[in-house]
């Protein structure tokens, strides 16, 4: 596939790419390394995630209006900070039912007995759900923009579905590397130490680049459709 291809050269092609790139994924690595302090830690973590966040955000926002321009360089630190506490804070609200019902997996398979087994059914529909909520997650992210940055857009599922249709091939050949690469880099977080914390913060802020380039491209090809 060619777009898929194109979208994961992109964030290590065009001018000056080199320090653009690097300079994200230190952030995400800052980010991991704050996360390993005890009680307040996260909180840091997650506070610096958002500058990352937001400027992948603002590489989906131009590609999905038709700028097929190289990275953008860091600048206006305030707003892509406020982009990317946004993004956050719309992702929340699509993740937060499967984390709740997986956590309750969890909780109930912990417990043992026949509660255990209910846990298995909670954890696998908690994942299910997850995977529901990730693959429509950049269109809706689409409507958000479109809709002047509004959440209730980025809810409005029917008109999410039916613009996925429009290019179902293409987004879900592009949820589907996007899942794989995903779980390699936690494979690789997870079985290699120090390294390996390392190439998963870089490979995040990669990942979340070429995603943005191509699911940017693809939702605009999709609502130019009987416009």
């Amino acid at each position: 596939m060619e777009a898929l291809e194109r979208s994961f050269r992109y964030p290590l092609s065009g001018e000056g790419w080199g320090p653009k790139f690097a300079f994200g994924g230190i952030l995400y690595v800052l980010g991991s390394l704050l996360g390993l302090l005890p009680w307040v830690g996260w909180i840091g973590s997650i506070l610096i995630a958002f500058l990352p966040l937001g400027y992948a955000y603002k590489v989906f926002r131009d590609h999905l209006k038709g700028d097929e321009g190289p990275l953008p360089a860091w600048a206006d630190w305030g707003e892509l900070f406020t982009m990317g506490l946004f993004v956050f804070l719309l992702s929340l609200g699509y993740w937060i039912i499967p984390g709740l019902i997986y956590w309750l997996g969890k909780v109930l398979w912990d417990s043992g007995g026949f509660a255990a087994f209910l846990g298995v059914l909670f954890i696998i529909l908690g994942l299910g759900v997850g995977l529901v909520a990730f693959f429509l997650l950049p269109m809706a992210m689409a409507f958000y923009v479109r809709q002047n940055e509004s959440f209730s857009a980025a809810y409005r599922w029917s008109g999410i579905v039916e613009k996925i249709w429009v290019v179902q091939r293409e987004y879900f050949i592009g949820w589907l590397a996007s899942l794989i690469f995903l779980m390699v880099l936690f494979f690789v977080r997870n079985y290699f130490l120090y390294i390996g914390w390392v190439i998963h913060a870089f490979g995040v802020f990669y990942l979340s680049l070429a995603a943005a380039h191509l699911f940017g491209s693809l939702c605009r090809k999709s609502m130019e459709v009987n416009r």
